[in-house]
């Protein structure tokens, strides 16, 4: 299937059910003084098709271990939209697979977010083709008590939900029918739309509401933390800037009835893309020197930099010696995860902010790079850890002591799957991630913390292959691994900006999402 390059969509939510699931125990239960952590691999599986997948950078697995994503059913899609198979959004749950299905006459939904509550926010097809750019229409689409609801648009051909907090409240961007003499199709977080104006939206109440913008045409917002407030990017002006063509983009955070710019760090592209229920706000920023440099998504572009801001203050977060970086997560405890380049822009390796601290989280040995992806609210991270050659990254975890494991040691061998793309990791612990099988299809995984005794795989799929991953040694890989560079550390960084654009299940140049 598909999936983001720059942060789409994407936090810890509160669980309320009055039955906590026998895995959710499981975490503080188990033996501490066993060196490694174990977990239960589950297999997703799909609707009859290949591949099945979920939104990086998102919340896709609540605190009770409910996951969304997508999945391809078994029904060719002559559009090709995806990977030429329909495909439909699904709700895992205590390991039931739930076909969330699509808007009357859609052949294909996907999801982004999911809350406690078990309600699901993404997109969703209509059956209409775009008559403004000849692709099928793509309409905000909410799951709720068994329903398929169609958020709408602000008059035009276009929405997405991107977010939903635990009081409902779901956020995104949507067209109007007025045009607009900017197309930035690549700008915004990704986003491919129709040429009318596209605003961020907070639906609530059954009803879809305009945020407005900074000041110009377009807006769009990402994230919406528990107490309301919102994250996303808008247009200040509708100035073109001689280094991109399009006006200045700013982060906006949205709080009580208010859009605040956030500013940039000297550039003309600035995005927001999370807020945790501290109000600090991630995202990145093009430096002075660079204007454009965070344009078109790339965020692996020098001059494009990671940033926090809070309490009115906007930080640029630094790199490894390098000239760029990326925030991808940040917790409650305000700890933030992501990659940023080394000296001479050598390479990549996943990144620790921490107090005004940066930390190089290292590669597993014999690798040449990595990011991490996200972070839980006990220090855990999940991320890859990116070969020197074109085989497949492998997905980790770095501990509390930044103890790097790769997952795929951690479970019991013959799932038939290699991991390679964690998604998130939730406070008890729980992982959601892709991983491929021996023929090339790509499932989405969840790893269930376990004791060594009770370590196992539920393979969804009775037929699949064995697949034997690459070879790691199962052995403590502390901090001291973050300081070898390798000889052929150069060639990471460009792969790496490719895995990137593979990452996120959001539409692309108007025309697909890409697929992984």
């Amino acid at each position: 299937m598909k999936s983001r390059s720059l942060a789409l969509l994407t936090v810890a939510v509160l669980f309320a059910a009055l039955a906590v699931p026998v895995w959710l125990d499981a975490q503080s239960d188990r033996d501490h003084s066993d060196k490694y952590p174990h977990y239960k691999l589950v297999d997703i599986g799909t609707f009859g098709g290949p591949n099945s997948g979920n939104n990086g950078e998102s919340i896709v697995m609540n605190s009770a271990g409910g996951v969304t994503g997508s999945a391809d059913t078994s029904t060719p899609d002559p559009t090709c939209f995806s990977d030429c198979f329909v495909f439909h959004a699904f709700r895992w749950r205590d390991g039931a697979l739930t076909d969330l299905g699509a808007l009357p006459g859609g052949p294909s939904s996907a999801t982004n977010a999911i809350n406690s509550h078990n309600q699901v926010a993404g997109f969703s097809e209509n059956g209409a083709i775009n008559p403004l750019n000849g692709v099928p229409e793509l309409i905000a689409t909410v799951w709720q008590d068994s329903k398929v609801i169609n958020l709408g648009t602000f008059g035009g051909n276009f929405s997405l939900a991107s977010m939903n907090n635990d009081h409902q409240q779901v956020v995104g961007c949507a067209s109007n029918d007025i045009p607009d003499p900017f197309t930035p199709t690549g700008i915004f977080y990704l986003l491919g739309f129709d040429p009318n104006q596209l605003r961020a939206f907070l639906w609530q109440g059954k009803k879809l509401h305009d945020l407005g913008t900074l000041g110009g045409p377009d807006a769009c917002a990402v994230w919406i933390n528990d107490r309301g407030q919102i994250a996303g990017a808008s247009f200040t002006n509708s100035n073109a800037n001689a280094d991109t063509g399009l006006p200045t983009l700013d982060p906006f955070l949205w709080d009580d009835g208010k859009m605040l710019d956030l500013g940039t760090l000297g550039g003309t592209i600035g995005l927001a893309f999370m807020v945790n229920n501290r109000r600090q706000v991630i995202g990145q920023s093009s430096v002075a020197a660079i204007p454009g440099a965070c344009v078109g998504g790339s965020g692996g572009a020098p001059g494009c930099h990671g940033i926090v801001w809070e309490r009115g203050v906007l930080t640029d977060l630094g790199t490894l010696g390098g000239d760029f970086s990326i925030a991808n997560w940040i917790n409650d405890e305000g700890e933030i995860v992501g990659v940023a380049s080394t000296t001479g822009e050598a390479t990549v390796h996943g990144t620790l902010w921490k107090n005004g601290v940066i930390t190089d989280l290292g590669t597993l040995p014999g690798d040449c790079g990595s990011q991490a992806f996200a972070i839980n609210s006990s220090g855990q991270i999940v991320g890859q850890s990116l070969p020197c050659d074109t085989s497949r990254p492998r997905a980790v975890l770095w501990e509390r002591d930044r103890t790097i494991h790769d997952l795929n040691v951690l479970v019991k061998q013959g799932s038939g799957l290699e991991l390679t793309d964690p998604k998130i990791i939730n406070d008890a612990g729980a992982i959601v991630l892709e991983g491929f099988l021996s023929n090339g299809d790509q499932h989405s995984v969840v790893l269930i913390p376990c004791d060594a005794d009770e370590e196992g795989s539920v393979d969804t799929k009775e037929d699949a292959a064995t697949a034997a991953p690459r070879n790691s040694a199962a052995t403590d890989n502390g901090p001291s691994a973050s300081s070898q560079a390798h000889p052929n550390s150069h060639a990471t960084v460009a792969p790496w900006r490719a895995e990137m654009h593979r990452r996120f299940r959001v539409p692309t140049s108007g025309l697909a999402m890409p697929k992984n």
